[in-house]
């Protein structure tokens, strides 16, 4: 028996670098899956497999940082397995350094939507389907660079430190519901987009999408039902 047979997970960015991997863990761990996308042309990067088992897979296009779309989401999911039971936020977004007095406003805007906004209207919202189940399991994304203040990361670190501090909180405000609420902060992780900027040495200490997707089928898991508001750590070699 898979360990999370039939459970029903909403996926954000699943057509990223970590969310293609982190879809193919929990399908090979027996999840019904709801696959949120933003770019048609993405979709391509989850295995055809996966997209054909209607039965079991559903995608769903939607911007994550606009609250309607958010709820059509989880709608859909409703719609489609009665039933949400795992959310894995693996959608963000990345900028590169910058001096802080050269941000603009519209940068510093993007990197909270695409990283706090979302995870906060995502959460809020599987809360919400969650905590008269009594059960639920939320894994949000969050980086080295929220835990770990860097230079000329300004935006980027704030909102990241915004997820893995959202995550706490809400560990301790849902504490007794049966529901637990976590993050990852990774270090740079091994993506095929971060490949083409990086050099071979260095690719070597960072981070996996498979090892990360191990860390989320972890906390997905009943072994895992005591680590609650935790922002795990995963460096490899960085």
């Amino acid at each position: 028996m898979m360990a999370l047979q039939n459970k029903v997970a909403i996926i954000t960015g699943a057509t990223g670098g970590l969310g293609t991997v982190v879809t193919k863990h929990l399908y090979s761990e027996g999840c019904k899956l709801v696959l949120q996308y933003q770019s048609d042309k993405k979709l391509s990067q989850i295995p055809q497999e996966i997209l054909d088992d209607t039965s079991n897979v559903i995608t769903v296009q939607a911007d994550v940082t606009q609250e309607d779309q958010v709820a059509h989401i989880f709608n859909s999911a409703i719609e489609k397995f009665s039933d949400v039971a795992i959310l894995c936020n693996a959608v963000g977004g990345y900028m590169d350094t910058k001096p802080f007095t050269d941000l603009t406003l519209d940068e510093w805007n993007e990197m909270m939507d695409r990283n706090l906004t979302a995870c906060f209207l995502t959460c809020r919202e599987a809360i919400r389907r969650m905590k008269d189940k009594n059960y639920g399991r939320i894994i949000n994304i969050s980086a080295k660079p929220g835990i770990y203040p860097e230079a000329e990361r300004g935006a980027y670190g704030v909102a990241k430190s915004g997820v893995a501090f959202l995550s706490r909180i809400l560990g301790s405000e849902y504490k007794k519901s049966g529901i637990t609420i976590n993050a990852i902060a990774p270090s740079i992780i091994k993506t095929p987009a971060n490949e083409l900027w990086g050099n071979p040495e260095d690719m070597k200490n960072w981070v996996t999408p498979e090892q990360l997707a191990d860390t989320i089928v972890f906390l997905c898991s009943d072994v895992a039902k005591s680590v609650n508001g935790a922002v795990i750590e995963v460096y490899g070699g960085v």
